[in-house]
């Protein structure tokens, strides 16, 4: 990339880590980690790995006080976040996902629940840019793209967006994600196509997909052998009646997606029973339910419009909008839930490095 002009504000800061630590809590554009200094030069290094321009605008309005990203400005906040230059275009991939419209990124950050961007990567890039999808992929390895790309996603939204807890975001309790959440999918220990492919990409593109998650709800089990009845167990387990998307509206049936992150022992079971991925978001769908009489009968009139004719209070409307990933490490014991927020749709972008 020819060298241009930077736009951003220059500012002198003490060149001990620890005053640079303090000035970013003092100023409000840390994020309670320590973080690094994104000099011009660091920026640069990561700007030559985007074939944009740094003016190039990525998203007009970042909710959810409205600022506008250009990818210098998200170069900037992935220097502080630790990233690398192979990491900026799943930075810059990450950010277009949530600003799409259907994402409702204003309602995520407005919302008194727990939701923020969740990414999951898929692509042949997952090792090289240090993409978790074993062990501890969601919270524990050390991959340095891992971290540091949900990070830099998080201070996006901090810097560029404005999203401070109290104020522009009234989040109840927030998440650990709010620091960032990035993780991959183990492709080659799936039994189905990679989550990117079942959307429509292809399998040589590295695709960043962004869910509004509400959190990490870990499921178990160790008595069933049969992937049928484990598969009853795990419909009937994420359609927990507390849920965002078990409110009583028929529009949250409707609307979002869930997340099912299934570890690879558990994969290559189920994969054996539903060859096809479509027959297991399916047998999900016919599952995951509740009884119209497991409400408190004050309350119960509110869900009736929602029941099927056997009194079934479903999740969702439609198979598709279960999401299964494979990831995790191989241990036939877990599986993870994100669950949907409600009011937002997942999407996915392809992403583009330097040509």
């Amino acid at each position: 990339m020819t060298a241009v002009e930077l736009a951003s504000e220059r500012r002198e800061v003490p060149a001990d880590p620890l005053a640079l630590y303090e000035l970013s809590l003092t100023e409000g554009w840390g994020d309670g980690l320590p973080l690094l200094p994104p000099t011009e030069s660091r920026v640069r290094e990561l700007l030559a790995a985007t074939r944009y321009q740094p003016d190039h605008v990525v998203a007009d309005v970042m909710h959810p006080d409205g600022g506008q990203a250009t990818v210098e400005q998200i170069a900037v906040n992935a220097a502080m976040a630790g990233c690398g230059p192979e990491h900026l275009p799943f930075v810059i991939a990450g950010i277009e996902a949530i600003c799409e419209p259907a994402f409702n990124l204003y309602g995520v950050g407005a919302t008194t629940g727990s939701a923020f961007p969740m990414l999951m990567v898929n692509g042949p890039s997952r090792d090289r840019a240090g993409i978790e999808y074993g062990y501890s992929c969601m919270g524990g390895a050390t991959g340095r793209g891992s971290r540091t790309i949900g990070r830099a996603v998080a201070l996006c939204l901090r810097n560029i967006g404005r999203q401070h807890a109290g104020t522009t975001t009234k989040s109840c309790f927030g998440q650990p994600a709010r620091l960032g959440l990035c993780f991959g999918e183990w492709e080659e220990m799936s039994p189905w196509p990679s989550l990117a492919e079942q959307l429509g990409f292809r399998r040589e593109q590295d695709v960043v997909h962004a869910h509004a998650g509400m959190g990490t709800m870990p499921l178990c089990d160790n008595k069933h052998e049969d992937a049928r009845e484990l598969a009853y167990l795990l419909a009937r387990t994420i359609a927990y009646p507390a849920g965002n998307k078990m409110l009583a509206s028929e529009h949250m049936m409707r609307i979002g997606q869930v997340v099912l992150a299934i570890n690879p022992d558990w994969a290559a079971r189920l994969g054996r029973e539903f060859p096809d991925v479509d027959d297991f978001k399916v047998f999900l769908h016919e599952n995951a339910w509740q009884p119209l009489q497991l409400w408190p009968e004050s309350t119960r009139h509110l869900f009736e419009g929602r029941a099927d004719a056997n009194g079934h209070v479903r999740l969702n409307e439609r198979p598709e909008q279960f999401v299964i990933i494979v990831c995790g490490g191989q241990v036939s014991l877990h599986a993870v839930l994100l669950p949907s927020w409600g009011e937002t749709e997942m999407q996915s972008k392809a992403v583009v490095h330097a040509a």
